[in-house]
């Protein structure tokens, strides 16, 4: 038995008979989503049922936004379980205008790893989604999280790349840092956002010191030492860049993103508080509705 094609096909069935809105397919590579994308098994029901695709991979995700009849959702990273995957994705839907408050959804996800569906859910967009989206409300943030992932599984010798990123209020933050070495972006202009530039950003992250990137996405300097002096408190077992970070962002409201030297996995903290805690490798957020 085709398990994916016939999981599909009955989320349009399903559709169709409690007359959702929309049919939200989570998925890693796009595989188990071909038949639903398929446009004649799409136009099968009577009512315009939207497909919705969302991925964190961004060649499924340019694949599904080149179908005219498919919306397409990218996605930083997720959570583990199926339902926060699937809020995850309503939240990411209602900041890009996908979805709307009040449209019912029939949800196809499986179990994080393998890309085969196993569960579907029907799920009301609500106005109290909870507030998981603090990666994907942000471009530059969700930037700065995803060249932390490349720098969290490869660099010299193969391991990872310990640094950071703090994002926004950049004048605060200069006036709480100083300079370590000569600035290589003092007089270069380098946005995060643009794909072309991480290369250099890469080069520059084995270097100690932070990355300052203003809320546009510029990168205003990096080899920055940061000085803040806020009280906060970070898990136990987190270092001094960690520590510095979370203080940055209690004194100026910034935020900021750290790659562990050790085993890569990526953080982001907001108001000296830690935020979400991500494998690089899976993209799984590890803990981020407890700490909102």
């Amino acid at each position: 038995m085709d398990v994916p094609r016939a999981l599909a096909e009955m989320a349009v069935r399903l559709a169709s008979e409690i007359n959702a809105d929309a049919i939200l397919a989570l998925t890693e590579t796009g595989k188990n989503c071909e038949s639903l994308t398929a446009e004649k098994l799409a136009s099968q029901h009577g009512k315009g049922v939207k497909i919705i695709i969302a991925t964190p991979d961004p060649e499924a995700y340019r694949k599904f936004s080149k179908c005219a009849f498919v919306e397409s959702i990218k996605l930083t990273a997720r959570p583990q379980s199926r339902v926060s995957q699937a809020h995850h994705a309503i939240v990411c839907g209602l900041q890009k205008g996908i979805l709307k408050q009040g449209e019912r959804l029939v949800c196809l996800a499986g179990d994080g790893f393998a890309d085969i569906p196993d569960s579907l859910m029907v799920l009301d967009v609500a106005e109290d989604e909870p507030a998981i989206g603090l990666l994907e409300s942000d471009s530059v943030l969700a930037a700065a999280v995803e060249i932390a992932f490349e720098l969290g599984k490869t660099g010299p010798n193969g391991k990872p790349v310990g640094t950071a990123f703090i994002i926004g209020e950049s004048k605060a933050v200069l006036r709480l840092s100083r300079q370590l070495m000569i600035n290589p972006f003092e007089s270069y202009n380098a946005n995060i956002t643009d794909r072309v530039h991480w290369d250099l950003l890469k080069k520059y992250a084995v270097f100690d010191g932070a990355f300052v990137v203003d809320r546009n996405g510029f990168i205003v300097a990096a080899h920055r030492y940061l000085n803040a002096k806020a009280r906060v408190k970070v898990p136990e077992g987190l270092g001094t860049r960690h520590l510095a970070v979370a203080s940055m962002t209690a004194a100026t409201h910034a935020k900021g993103v750290t790659v562990s030297g050790e085993d890569g996995v990526v953080r982001i903290f907001e108001f000296g508080v830690m935020k979400a805690k991500i494998n690089p490798n899976s993209k799984i957020i590890e803990c981020l509705r407890e700490s909102l």
